[in-house]
């Protein structure tokens, strides 16, 4: 049922008021590792709104922006949150003249906000604090607390090898820190780009090298039969390993989302030294999961695939190091913030689509993990017209659809206002 207060609080959500912040956080670049200037402006709204914030270190220049509204005390406590990275800096050689949506510059055009970040995920995180805002405009008393979370490193990236630094610092460093340092809640709302569904589960993910070793030697003596070309053996194997990525992907299946295994990177050799014998060659994978799958199973799977190949050859098992193992999530769909989020989205749209697996890496893992219930679901993902033979967002540049942030900011004000007004058991 409308909270009685929702009419009130929702005349402070406006086109113009959404639009406005959006394009505020899309002007101010801040990829992974650079977010310090999306955290001081957040923390500077929320302060001006009349909240209590904070801007908690992860790393040298790295802070959170964390805001409370508090409630009376005694009902459920809501965290929304949203990551402030983006996941390039628009500097790239590639992506220079790529078009509108790959540089951290917002334009608006025909009702829609082009620019890095619009979708993943500043038009979340607009939505989410314009909700706030208006609850604190309106003056509406809750039982529970309403808190804020602008995290720092979320994308999908980590440091590896030679690859060292905050630039390399995401997949949920800053959600960790978050939770593991009293900014918790009974329930959470990552306002990620769901296309305005709501995520129940998501796809747990698996990054891992496997290297095969070859010898030293000089490519003048590399025809002799006693010299490995560690090149040619790990394209050998390339062949064990696609069938096997084959039989994995028909073999699970989650919500009708079948788990996918890529081939993202591959290192052999001294391209500035030719005269020498690739020694060392190493293949890495990500590796997606569903609810049920764990880390170990499918080391196990794979290293059975290893073993066949080296045993065949003659040769060592290839060595195999995992480095990434973010686990599968799945809510309980009767969690009281589902049903309040779901009987919003009925009462301000008119529509409650299916809940749905979300396939990207997400923060509402890390949350969950931590003891924190975290659903997904936001404004982002909807398609430009002109975008409708592009693969995806990546290809096609990042845009969001203003009339789905205020939506969703209407959507988050009616979940919050129910959820927070009901009592702690």
């Amino acid at each position: 049922m409308t909270h009685p207060d929702y009419a009130k609080a929702a005349a402070f959500i406006s086109a113009d008021n959404v639009r406005t912040l959006l394009m505020d956080l899309v002007d101010i670049s801040s990829p992974t590792g650079s977010e310090i200037g999306v955290a001081q402006y957040l923390v500077a709204r929320m302060r001006k709104s009349g909240m209590d914030t904070d801007l908690p270190l992860v790393d040298t220049n790295r802070p959170n922006a964390v805001g409370h509204r508090r409630g009376r005390g005694d009902g459920l406590n809501l965290l929304f949150t949203g990551h402030m990275d983006t996941s390039y800096s628009g500097q790239e050689e590639h992506l220079r003249d790529a078009g509108l949506g790959f540089q951290p510059k917002a334009i608006h055009r025909d009702g829609w906000v082009f620019g890095l970040g619009a979708n993943n995920m500043k038009s979340g995180l607009a939505s989410a604090l314009i909700a706030t805002e208006a609850i604190e405009r309106a003056g509406i008393e809750l039982a529970g607390d309403i808190s804020f979370g602008g995290v720092v490193g979320e994308i999908e990236k980590t440091a590896i090898e030679e690859f060292q630094g905050v630039e390399y610092s995401g997949y949920g460093i800053g959600t960790r820190q978050l939770a593991t340092h009293g900014v918790t809640a009974d329930f959470a709302l990552l306002a990620e780009p769901t296309g305005m569904r709501i995520s129940v589960a998501n796809l747990g993910c698996i990054w891992l090298r496997i290297t095969v070793e070859g010898t030293v030697a000089h490519s003048a003596l590399a025809n002799r039969p006693n010299v490995v070309n560690a090149i040619a053996v790990m394209h050998e194997l390339q062949t064990d390993i696609a069938k096997w990525s084959k039989d994995y992907e028909a073999a699970h299946v989650f919500m009708g989302e079948h788990p996918n295994v890529t081939v993202a990177a591959i290192r052999g050799g001294a391209p500035w030294r030719l005269s020498r014998n690739p020694y060392e060659c190493s293949l890495y994978l990500d590796i997606r999961t569903v609810p049920g799958q764990t880390v170990e199973s499918v080391k196990r799977d794979l290293r059975k695939v290893l073993r066949g190949f080296a045993d065949r050859k003659g040769i060592a098992e290839p060595k195999l190091h995992v480095y990434v193992s973010d686990p599968p999530l799945l809510l309980d769909d009767k969690l009281p913030i589902i049903e309040a989020l779901g009987a919003a989205q009925k009462d301000v749209t008119g529509e409650r689509p299916p809940n749905i697996i979300r396939r990207p890496g997400a923060d509402a893992i890390h949350l969950t993990a931590y003891g924190v219930p975290c659903v997904a679901f936001g404004p982002g993902g909807r398609m430009h017209p002109e975008a409708k033979n592009a693969s995806s967002m990546h290809s096609f540049g990042e845009h969001v659809l203003v009339e789905d942030c205020v939506a969703a900011a209407k959507i988050y004000l009616a979940m919050a206002l129910d959820l927070c007004s009901r009592k702690a058991s």
